[in-house]
């Protein structure tokens, strides 16, 4: 064998090596990835079974709404200088509730999170989120601009058109359905009649 084969075929077997190498790393990368998306995503998950989370998100679909009809309420979220204690701790869940999607819109920005399948698992309780924290949002951008809650507001907008794309969810085209029977509808709407006030 001559010595210009045996360069020839040890250049070609170092160029494979570090082919294989490099492919090795992609995939590597790729499963790292993988893994930090999983991660990040248990640990929205997570974050919204934890009772501070709950009580803020129960707190903001059942009693924000009338508190912002107080206007001594809305001073108070304008000017923090005159929040009283009971007012911080109330201003602080929306406020808890609130940070906890402009997070989950700068994970999906940033490309931690993907954002075909953040909108797949959150797209309602998103876009629910904002429409009752829209008015509260407003009154804290009187002071500190449009900054506060972008991403928030960023992935709603996502979350709008994601919704206007699918109106009738993602369920795969072509696969059977299944026949669910309502069993309960007509004694329900007689039962809703019933509570009507005369």
């Amino acid at each position: 064998m001559s010595l210009e084969l045996v360069n020839t075929l040890a250049t070609f077997g170092t160029f494979v090596v570090i082919a294989a190498t490099a492919i090795a790393a992609i995939v590597q990368l790729r499963h790292a990835r993988s893994s930090n998306q999983i991660a990040a995503l248990n640990e929205l998950s997570e974050t919204t079974q934890k009772p501070d989370f709950v009580g803020a998100r129960l707190f903001v679909q059942t009693q924000l709404a009338a508190k912002l009809e107080d206007p001594a309420f809305r001073y108070q979220v304008d000017h923090s200088s005159a929040r009283t204690d009971e007012m911080k701790l109330v201003i602080a869940k929306v406020v808890e509730f609130g940070n906890f999607w402009e997070n989950m819109g700068t994970l999906v920005k940033a490309g931690f999170v993907d954002r075909d399948l953040a909108l797949e698992i959150w797209t309602y309780n998103l876009t629910e989120a904002w429409e009752k924290l829209a008015a509260f949002t407003a009154i804290i951008r009187r002071r500190l601009g449009p900054g506060l809650w972008q991403n928030f507001e960023y992935l709603t907008v996502l979350a709008q058109d994601w919704e206007a794309a699918h109106p009738k969810g993602t369920y795969p085209a072509g696969v059977r359905r299944i026949d669910l029977k309502d069993e309960w509808l007509e004694a329900d709407k007689q039962y809703a009649a019933s509570l009507a006030p005369a």
